[in-house]
């Protein structure tokens, strides 16, 4: 699919001067493959796969110094889980399920989990039985659902601290794939551009043009 959408990007994608920022851009670190298309006009074509990540976007870039922002257009509906039922548990224990989809269903199921005590999102998985544990045996205060590799999911979900809860959610249509950036930096670096996502450096590099040596 990469080397398609390459060698798709090359042909389309005019000469570019060495002192200016538009052209095609290319990453393949470990594990790793990718292409950033800045246009002269002002719109960007990106693709990018990494691991299980495979997701692509196109919209407009704008330069602030030494970063470039890309923005979305149109934006991509992101992943939204609604609940369909919210079901008394024992005190203080949280299960949670998601309906089959088009999508099928997956495992294990992955949340982000507001605790008692503590200020910043944990990330949990749901036991085989969908049972969810707190750290250290602390009081879940929210949870939200995430999509498996994407970390991104719907909005978090209160819980009633006088009981506990078994939740089921429903996966909403969504263009899932596609990236939605939003003035999303990327540092610029002599021939290179810098993204920081799903927590790594992602290099995207100057790619050769036909008929130019390095």
């Amino acid at each position: 699919m990469i080397p398609a959408i390459l060698a798709l990007l090359v042909a389309a994608s005019p000469p570019a001067p060495s002192k200016t920022l538009h052209g095609l851009y290319v990453t393949n670190q470990m594990e790793m493959a990718g292409a950033l298309e800045l246009r002269r006009s002002g719109h960007f074509r990106y693709q990018f796969e990494y691991g299980a990540v495979s997701e692509s976007a196109e919209g407009e870039w704008t330069v602030e110094g030494n970063t470039v922002h890309l923005t979305s257009n149109p934006m991509p509906r992101e992943p939204d889980f609604l609940v369909v039922r919210d079901d008394s548990a024992p005190a203080g224990e949280l299960y949670v399920a998601v309906e089959e989809s088009e999508l099928g269903t997956w495992t294990p199921l992955t949340v982000q989990l507001m605790v008692e005590g503590i200020d910043r999102p944990i990330f949990a998985y749901a036991d085989d039985d969908g049972r969810v544990e707190a750290p250290e045996g602390r009081r879940i205060d929210a949870v939200k659902m995430l999509m498996p590799a994407y970390d991104t999911g719907g909005d978090p979900v209160r819980l009633a601290p006088d009981r506990g809860h078994r939740l089921l959610f429903r996966l909403e249509q969504n263009d899932m794939g596609k990236a939605a950036f939003r003035s999303e930096p990327l540092k610029v670096e002599h021939s290179a551009m810098i993204m920081h996502r799903y927590d790594t450096e992602i290099v995207f590099r100057r790619a050769k043009q036909r008929g130019t040596r390095q």
